[in-house]
């Protein structure tokens, strides 16, 4: 098939190859400038396991490499304690004790802890810029407090935990830009549908459509066309 009846074939079909692109691009923009906006404010913190030697006693080199390997499975975990039930009812406790209000649910579903070696990213999202800072403030807050006790070790304390990086400003998680990205993403795959469903409704369509198709399929040359009457 050469290039020419390539392009006929989408001249003819141009409806479907240009409709579904703007449908999915129009959709993708309705459907993400209709969510509510969200928020996301992040502090970076250092987590290890407290030393325990005794008062005025430094620690052994064992017990020095017993803390960091016990750090480590705590570190494992972390993930898990952070959006756990218990902990967003602690966070919660301490965000009302700083007049802000915010559900545990919304709090397990806006904490994000990411874990790099002994660093931890921690994220949260939620619906204005103040209350995603105002969460991981209070989510660093009570885990500082709290330490092993979610690990049923100790009623509180147990962790050190460093911040390296507070919690600044909080900044929308979708931008324009990303909205226009992803828009455009999903504008040039439904472009693809749409020409890959041209070619096959093109395929399965047994009429006769032209000479050279005639030519085609009965292998014998056309010597007349007889005009579509007007």
């Amino acid at each position: 098939m050469q290039l020419h009846e390539y392009l006929h074939i989408l001249r003819r079909f141009w409806l479907l190859v240009v409709l579904l692109p703007l449908l999915a691009g129009g959709l993708s923009l309705a459907l993400t400038l209709g969510r509510s906006p969200a928020y996301q404010a992040a502090a970076r913190l250092i987590v290890t396991v407290a030393p325990p030697p005794a008062a005025g006693q430094a620690l052994t080199a064992l017990d020095d490499g017993a803390t960091w390997t016990t750090t480590e499975y705590v570190l494992d975990d972390l993930p898990f304690v952070l959006q756990s039930a218990t902990f967003a009812a602690d966070v919660r406790a301490t965000m009302s004790a700083e007049g802000y209000q915010l559900d545990p649910g919304a709090i397990q579903g806006g904490l994000r802890p990411e874990i790099t070696h002994r660093s931890v990213y921690l994220t949260g999202t939620a619906a204005t810029p103040e209350l995603a800072a105002a969460l991981v403030r209070a989510a660093v807050s009570t885990l500082q407090r709290g330490g092993l006790k979610y690990w049923g070790r100790a009623s509180e304390g147990g962790l050190e935990v460093a911040v390296l990086d507070p919690p600044g400003n909080a900044a929308p998680t979708i931008g324009l830009r990303d909205v226009a990205q992803d828009a455009a993403l999903r504008a040039a795959l439904a472009l693809v549908a749409g020409v890959g469903l041209a070619f096959l409704v093109h395929a399965l369509d047994d009429r006769l459509r032209s000479a050279r198709q005639a030519e085609q399929w009965t292998g014998a040359p056309v010597i007349g066309v007889i005009p579509r009457e007007q």
